[in-house]
């Protein structure tokens, strides 16, 4: 026991002793270290919001914040521009770690197609709600002398007609040719002011009248403003005494700016 407590005391133990407690020491420091550096502990950085980019643009970006992305789907939409992102996982503004994987879903770089339906012989109201349950647009209306009033005649894309059963790429423009009946009827100009396009082209379609020139204004920068805009001014302007031909055509202006909309009569 002497001798062990002798050791004990003996500078060779001491030294060793402190030289271990030393080692011990600047090794658990440096697993700290490393481990801190390996998992960024406390370092998190919000998410970029990369909706509406190019994967050109969102590449960049990654690269510039230690991000990297992964495509796991794509959809059609017109919300945003082809190829651009519409949903990325993690959201914008999300914190996480620097290095981590976002998911992107995007907009279909090539046009979705679909079948063109079969709409001679039915009113234009149905006409128009058959052309929107297929991703279609009702374009022109043109009325020609005929028994049947109000019942599509025949359908046509780009000026020729075109076949039920057609493929054709969603969000195209069918014109229609209507029955204008046996005798000379028209309509009355409708309050377009305040409507967005898609709002106004429906009004329109409801008095069998035409969309003319589509005219936005600077507050327009990019698609999403356009599908915010809405109409300021119109022409001809909203009459409630004066009508105008079966398939006459109105041209509309669009804006963002709301100081625009404010104060606007009928009559413009």
């Amino acid at each position: 026991m002497k001798r062990l407590w002798k050791f004990l005391r003996s500078k060779l133990f001491l030294i060793n002793f402190g030289l271990a407690v030393v080692i011990t020491v600047i090794l658990v420091w440096l697993a700290m270290f490393i481990l801190q550096k390996y998992t960024h502990h406390g370092q998190s950085v919000s998410v970029p919001d990369f909706v509406g980019l190019s994967i050109d643009e969102t590449e960049k970006i990654c690269n510039e914040r230690d991000f990297r992305f992964v495509v796991i789907d794509s959809v059609y939409t017109d919300e945003v521009e082809k190829g651009a992102v519409v949903e990325q996982n993690p959201v914008a503004g999300f914190k996480v770690k620097e290095g981590r994987t976002v998911y992107l879903i995007v907009n279909a770089s090539s046009d979705e197609m679909v079948t063109m339906p079969e709409l001679e012989g039915v009113s234009l109201r149905q006409a128009q709600a058959l052309l929107e349950s297929y991703g279609l647009i009702a374009g022109n209306l043109k009325y020609v002398p005929d028994i049947a009033k109000n019942v599509i005649i025949r359908q046509s894309y780009k000026g020729r007609d075109i076949e039920p059963g057609t493929k054709i790429k969603k969000g195209s423009k069918i014109d229609l040719i209507i029955g204008l009946g046996l005798s000379d009827e028209k309509t009355k100009v409708p309050r377009l002011i305040g409507l967005s396009h898609k709002q106004a082209l429906n009004q329109l379609i409801d008095m069998s009248l035409n969309l003319g020139a589509v005219i936005f204004d600077n507050s327009i920068k990019n698609r999403k403003d356009s599908l915010d805009a809405k109409v300021f001014r119109q022409s001809p302007g909203y009459d409630t005494i004066n009508v105008v031909n079966l398939g006459s055509t109105v041209d509309i202006w669009l804006t963002r700016d709301t100081s625009l909309l404010r104060g606007v009569s009928h009559n413009d």
